[in-house]
């Protein structure tokens, strides 16, 4: 017995893993591949594309300056008074020079607007993710709300038939007919307005997300996956990888490079060139060196001032921006948590909803009771099913929404302090 206990204990590890779902492996959701392309050809992301751009531009401009040299020519004739006309010229080449220091505070104000740029672009991924999750999310429900309610109309026309029969053979009273064409008229009622909402849900999500396929029948799945991992895995998780927060951190090391660069402006800039003079053709010469240095303090302080004011609303910006982020993090996990425990529990009660209804079905086809007793169970049923579909949904979204926050699904940017690329969207293709 020992000895059977021991070798159990050493092949345990030989043992295959147990494979367990992850919420991004669901078929509920569109394959990563497509969604990346969709959400990179929404309007959103081609203008923070070319926000990029022009922040690129901007950081080679300021390493450049706008220190450039000038060329002044100033022709002339001078007549003496009984005397002769002479042909004279004057020739200034200057150029404004940049002090060291500031050249490279220009430099950390381009660098830290690039990074800003390039960021935000990448916050408009994850905007169109979270946008295209949602849309996706509200189609499945008004499709499962759709096949619900037309399955429900299945079965009525098919009751109607069986009651009628009955009403022939005189085992049924001719109320109960009437009573089934109402209810059958209701659910097909119902189906209608289903497939009206579905239509709408659809073409809200096709006008956004043109490009992306709709599969013919929505699959949630019996079980939709709970979110793995520890909570503070998450939060921790999203608030590090926030792109948001990494931008709004950059833009905030940029507006101090702008108040450290306006500061230094009280220090102006010289201007140093070279002046050559001929005058009385060619019989006077001259070359100087010229220098020029503005003066302007009291301009230059309040600018600075202002600046300074800029830098410090920026920290402020940054740490609500982190306050929110956080706080977001953690509605967001504890939400895939309780709608996760809601479907449990929807399920539980759509158990209990269809062997009532099934009861009262054998109940009214043996006699033991009426009509009304099936129609209250059956609509008790329907509203189960409605209910644990949506809860499903609600559960799939809501965990693809804390893998979304934490660039775990649909993304291929990184952000915040995750230096790692972490080319995800780990999720399985649905039937198309």
């Amino acid at each position: 017995m020992k000895q059977g206990i021991v070798l159990i204990i050493l092949l345990l590890p030989m043992l295959p893993a147990v494979a367990v779902e992850s919420p991004a492996s669901t078929p509920a959701l569109p394959p990563p591949e497509l969604v990346l392309d969709v959400i990179e050809q929404t309007p959103e992301v081609q203008a923070a594309a070319a926000a990029l751009a022009r922040a690129e531009a901007e950081s080679r401009l300021r390493q450049v300056g706008s220190h450039e040299a000038q060329l002044t020519v100033v022709p002339q004739r001078r007549r003496i008074e009984g005397g002769r006309t002479f042909n004279e010229w004057e020739a200034d080449l200057s150029r404004p020079l940049r002090w060291p220091h500031k050249a490279r505070l220009d430099r950390e104000i381009g660098a830290a607007g690039t990074e800003a740029a390039r960021l935000m672009l990448a916050d408009a991924h994850h905007a169109g993710a979270r946008r295209l999750l949602g849309l996706w999310s509200d189609w499945q429900r008004a499709r499962a709300a759709a096949m619900q309610q037309h399955a429900q109309v299945d079965i009525w026309q098919r009751d109607r038939r069986a009651i009628a029969r009955r009403v022939e053979l005189g085992d049924a009273a001719r109320r109960d007919l009437l009573a089934a064409d109402a209810a059958l008229a209701q659910a097909q009622a119902a189906a209608m307005q289903a497939d009206a909402d579905a239509q709408i849900a659809e073409l809200a999500l096709r006008s956004t997300f043109p490009g992306l396929p709709l599969p013919e029948r929505v699959r949630l799945g019996d079980t939709p996956p709970p979110l793995p991992g520890t909570d503070s895995h998450w939060w921790q998780l999203i608030v590090s990888r926030s792109h948001e927060i990494g931008a709004a951190d950059a833009q905030a090391r940029q507006r101090e490079a702008e108040a450290r660069r306006a500061r230094a402006d009280r220090l102006p800039d010289p201007t140093v060139g070279v002046r050559v003079l001929n005058d009385l053709g060619g019989r006077e010469r001259a070359v100087g060196l010229v220098l020029s240095i503005p003066i302007g303090v009291r301009q230059r302080g309040a600018r600075a001032a202002a600046a300074g004011a800029d830098a410090l609303a920026a920290q402020a910006e940054l740490s609500m921006v982190r306050r929110d982020i956080e706080r977001a993090a953690r509605e967001s996990v504890a939400r895939a948590r309780a709608v996760h425990a809601i479907w449990s529990s929807r399920r539980q009660a759509l158990a209990a909803a269809r062997a009532s209804a099934a009861k009262a079905e054998r109940a009214y086809a043996l006699g033991e009771s009426g009509l009304a007793e099936l129609l209250a169970a059956r609509r008790i049923e329907l509203e189960s099913v409605l209910s644990e579909r949506r809860a499903a949904v609600d559960a799939i979204e809501a965990v693809a929404r804390v893998q979304v926050d934490a660039h775990e699904l649909w993304h291929h940017h990184t952000g915040g302090s995750d230096p790692d690329e972490h080319e995800r969207g780990r999720i399985g293709l649905p039937d198309l």
